[in-house]
């Protein structure tokens, strides 16, 4: 079982952002994006979903920058103790996905990726992360926004750690959205065109924001 999310916990995450002590959180270097992203375009007042997180720091972020309520989705379980935090096992999510249909926006980062290539114990499923877009395409309101952390580069599937999205797999993910901005690393300023693909063998984690159409 992994450590309850209290406030206090919460309240730890907003002093490592206060002090901007990237360093102290997951995926270091590469998360920060998640943060200005957030700090761009805020979730002021809003209510969304995290997709796969096993510790609060995307929860944390969203909070920090006003959000009113998140919900993880996650298969291992999870220990609430936040009054604006929610847990939901994946497989309930999806099976009752109208109960939280219509959220406001959805967030995740480094996840996606992974998605039926079985290195979670996952089955296998070649479009899994294509399948995962479009539950996430159903639970969004029109309009909502979705924050997507995906490694950027010559489409290839690194077997079996992870998918790399250029120019042939990522208009599948992106399909039915408008791209509103990517961010990279500590840079606060948006990309506001999608950034080149980079050459085979290179590529950047980067937290894309989309908006349903």
């Amino acid at each position: 079982m992994l450590e309850p999310w209290t406030n206090d916990t919460i309240k730890k995450y907003f002093g490592y952002y206060d002090n901007r002590k990237w360093g102290a959180i997951t995926y270091p270097g590469q998360s920060v994006a998640v943060f200005f992203a957030f700090k761009h375009f805020k979730p002021t007042d809003l209510t969304g979903i995290v997709i796969g997180s096993q510790s609060p720091w995307v929860e944390a972020m969203a909070l920090y920058h006003g959000a009113a309520k998140v919900i993880t989705a996650e298969y291992i379980p999870l220990n609430i103790q936040h009054p604006q935090l929610a847990y939901v096992h994946s497989i309930e999510l999806v099976k009752n996905w109208q109960k939280y249909a219509g959220v406001d926006f959805v967030a995740s980062f480094s996840s996606i990726e992974h998605s039926g290539l079985g290195r979670y114990g996952d089955p296998p499923d070649p479009i899994g992360d294509l399948r995962e877009l479009s539950k996430i395409f159903c639970l969004l309101k029109k309009g909502g926004l979705l924050y997507l952390g995906l490694p950027s580069g010559a489409d290839a599937v690194v077997y079996n750690a992870h998918r790399i999205y250029g120019y042939i797999r990522w208009p599948m993910i992106a399909a039915g959205f408008e791209f509103l901005g990517a961010f990279y690393g500590p840079n606060p300023t948006p990309y506001k065109k999608p950034p080149p693909v980079l050459s085979v063998g290179n590529y950047k984690q980067y937290l894309f924001v989309l908006r349903k159409k």
